[in-house]
C-alpha cells in the first residue's frame, strides 16, 4: 500500500527532472545555433575565471575580453559560451591555459549581428551534462513511480 501522498511525491519528482531536463536542452539548444555562425580570429585582451558568488563552491566562470575584425569593422567581445557555465577546477585551467592574454585564438560571431561572438561554441561544462542527465533520470523514475502508483489505485 502507497501513502495517501504518493501521487504528490510523484509529481514533484516529475516536475523537478522535467525542469532539469528542459534546462540542459535549452542550453544545448543555444549552444546548437552557433555552429551556423562565421569564424574569425580574435586577439585575447584578458581572461581568467572567478568564483562563481550564486553557486556552490568548486564552480567558476570563464571571463575574457578580445578584439576581432569583421569586414573591417573592429568589435570587443565578452562571449565565452552559449549560456552561463559552471567550470570544474580542472576545467577552468584548462580554459585559461588555452585562452591566454596575447594569444589569437578562434571567434565565433553571427553574421547577421557580427557583435555577437563567442569563443566556444558548442561546449557545455561537466555540471550541465550532469544535470541533463540526471534530469532524465529522475524524470524516469517519477514516471515509473507514477505508473506503479496508478497501477495499485485500481
Amino acid at each position: 500500500m502507497y501513502p495517501r501522498l504518493a501521487p504528490v511525491y510523484c509529481a514533484l519528482f516529475l516536475i523537478m527532472g522535467a525542469g532539469m531536463s528542459a534546462s540542459f536542452a535549452s542550453k544545448a539548444y543555444l549552444a546548437s545555433q552557433i555552429l551556423d555562425w562565421e569564424t574569425g580570429s580574435a586577439q585575447i585582451l584578458s581572461s581568467g575565471v572567478k568564483p562563481a558568488s550564486d553557486k556552490q563552491d568548486g564552480c567558476y566562470e570563464p571571463i575574457a575580453t578580445y578584439s576581432y575584425k569583421v569586414h573591417g569593422q573592429h568589435f570587443t567581445g565578452q562571449g565565452v559560451r552559449a549560456s552561463d557555465s559552471c567550470l570544474s577546477r580542472s576545467e577552468s585551467e584548462q580554459f585559461q591555459a588555452a585562452f591566454k592574454k596575447g594569444d589569437t585564438v578562434a571567434v565565433y560571431y553571427d553574421p547577421g549581428y557580427p557583435s555577437e561572438a563567442v569563443l566556444e561554441p558548442w561546449k557545455l561544462s561537466f555540471n550541465d551534462w550532469v544535470q541533463g542527465i540526471a534530469g532524465l533520470l529522475i524524470t524516469g523514475i517519477a514516471l515509473l513511480m507514477g505508473f506503479e502508483v496508478l497501477r495499485k489505485q485500481r
